[in-house]
């Protein structure tokens, strides 16, 4: 594995002596439309998004809740697919430098083709892969393809995992940890922030990794993130930035409300 900083992690390196967290917002590629994805994608960036998740949509999900299935659903009826977002990035690439991490299933890279996927992602201009349901038994198998491409492996970690695996997953990741705040799927849940399981979580994790930690599922309110984020690096949020897209019939309203929420959360990220 290289040892130089990746650009995502001299995004957090940057940010760390700012006294500042990442903020890193997800979207689905082709949704509502590849248009209004990439109005979405440039307005998060003019907010001042650290980083920014892209996700390719699949037909069936798993780790995803109602919120990005629903997403998923509509992008992949708009003709969404790997192609297309990769061509999606490289058209972001022209005017932004935001670090890019796509989500994707390991059956689309599979069928795709490991390789051919990584390299063609790196072309576009993306900096990092999130695979959900690629596990730390079967990563070993894909190593050098990942190096090869120079994109970053950010792996999950998972709070049903023992201290012996989530050593593994920090030692063999790249970029940051996502670190998964609740068990179940994803989507924005009430509450004010922190419980004793994820603070104990995050404790267990700082030890056995250099990597940032980042902090994703559930996360849907400046509340919740108030009460985060000194246990952790960043914070990833999907559900609750579609879910106000979602809402609006006017999409030009979802994103004058988009902007209003990315604001909130920035002040407290950025505080």
């Amino acid at each position: 594995m290289k040892n130089s900083a990746s650009l995502i992690e001299k995004t957090f390196e940057d940010l760390k002596q700012k006294g500042q967290k990442a903020f890193i917002p997800f979207l689905t590629c082709g949704y509502p439309d590849m248009d209004g994805f990439l109005a979405a994608y440039e307005l998060l960036d003019d907010a001042g998004a650290d980083i920014i998740e892209i996700g390719i949509p699949f037909s069936d999900p798993l780790a995803d809740g109602p919120v990005i299935q629903k997403t998923s659903k509509i992008a992949i009826e708009n003709g969404a697919n790997t192609d297309t977002a990769f061509d999606a990035v490289k058209r972001i690439r022209k005017k932004s430098s935001t670090p890019i991490a796509l989500l994707v299933y390991f059956n689309m890279v599979y069928r795709y083709g490991v390789e051919k996927f990584l390299s063609n992602a790196g072309d576009a201009g993306a900096n990092g892969v999130i695979i959900p349901d690629l596990p730390l038994e079967e990563y070993g198998s894909y190593i050098k393809c990942f190096e090869d491409s120079g994109l970053d492996n950010i792996m999950i970690a998972s709070l049903t995992s023992d201290d012996k695996r989530l050593e593994a997953i920090g030692r063999m990741g790249r970029g940051f940890l996502y670190c998964v705040s609740l068990k179940g799927v994803t989507g924005a849940r009430s509450g004010s922030g922190l419980s004793g399981e994820l603070a104990g979580f995050l404790d267990r994790l700082r030890p056995v990794t250099r990597l940032p930690l980042a902090v994703g599922f559930g996360i849907s309110t400046a509340e919740q993130v108030k009460a985060i984020k000194d246990r952790c690096d960043g914070i990833i949020m999907g559900s609750r930035i579609l879910d106000i897209l979602l809402k609006e019939d006017d999409i030009d309203k979802g994103f004058e409300d988009l902007e209003a929420f990315v604001k909130e959360i920035m002040e407290v990220l950025k505080a």
